[in-house]
């Protein structure tokens, strides 16, 4: 499958080289809304535009399908709509050092980095972030578009809503939930259920501070 990565940036670049490691997919270039960059090379792969050019890209490569590679929760989900509508195939990223249990389910567009643990039961949703050495454990969901950082420790039947980002190295409790676009900080425990729509960090964590509805 010949494939586009949208976001030629750092993220973008940790998905090239997970992707490398699979000899099904051919990598046609990156898509990027930086007009600065077009034109230019990144991981020795050709910048082929902004995604507005995402239709005439498609059609002059012949690509089939793509994935976004991008840190912003919402932008990383508009965009894969927008590949959807193109009619391209969304895949996934997940590095050949993860570990991911046969019963556990991974929707499109989801980027594994190395080391993760996935155990069984676990649901993880479209276009969901999981940063590398991260302990996902049994029966937690984790919604549509969330950017768990890595080193993120879950216990089991944690539950996570969509648009969160959930801090480097955090640990939470088994059977946490937490609710939708909730930012969590970086190293914060938590013993308690959140929110929607708020920042929380500390040991253990405490809401800071509430933020607009996404």
């Amino acid at each position: 499958m010949k494939i586009i990565i949208v976001g030629a940036g750092q993220n973008g670049t940790q998905v090239y080289h997970i992707l490398k490691h699979n000899p099904t997919i051919q990598i046609a270039g990156f898509l990027d809304d930086n007009k600065n960059k077009r034109g230019t090379i990144h991981c020795g792969k050709p910048v082929l535009g902004e995604i507005m050019l995402l239709s005439q890209i498609r059609k002059e490569y012949g690509i089939t399908g793509g994935i976004v590679a991008i840190g912003n929760n919402y932008l990383r989900m508009q965009y894969t709509e927008k590949l959807k509508n193109e009619g391209l195939n969304i895949i996934n990223a997940i590095h050949p050092s993860a570990v991911i249990d046969g019963t556990a389910v991974l929707e499109e567009g989801v980027i594994i980095e190395m080391g993760v643990m996935i155990h069984p039961e676990a649901y993880i949703g479209r276009c969901v972030f999981v940063g590398g050495s991260t302990v996902i454990a049994h029966h937690c969901k984790v919604g549509d578009s969330v950017l768990l950082g890595g080193g993120v420790i879950f216990g089991g039947q944690v539950s996570i809503g969509e648009y969160s980002l959930i801090g480097v190295g955090s640990v939470l409790q088994p059977g946490i939930s937490i609710g939708k676009n909730v930012t969590l900080g970086i190293g914060s425990a938590v013993v308690k259920n959140l929110p929607d729509n708020v920042v929380a960090l500390g040991i253990p964590a405490k809401v800071i501070r509430n933020v607009d509805p996404l």
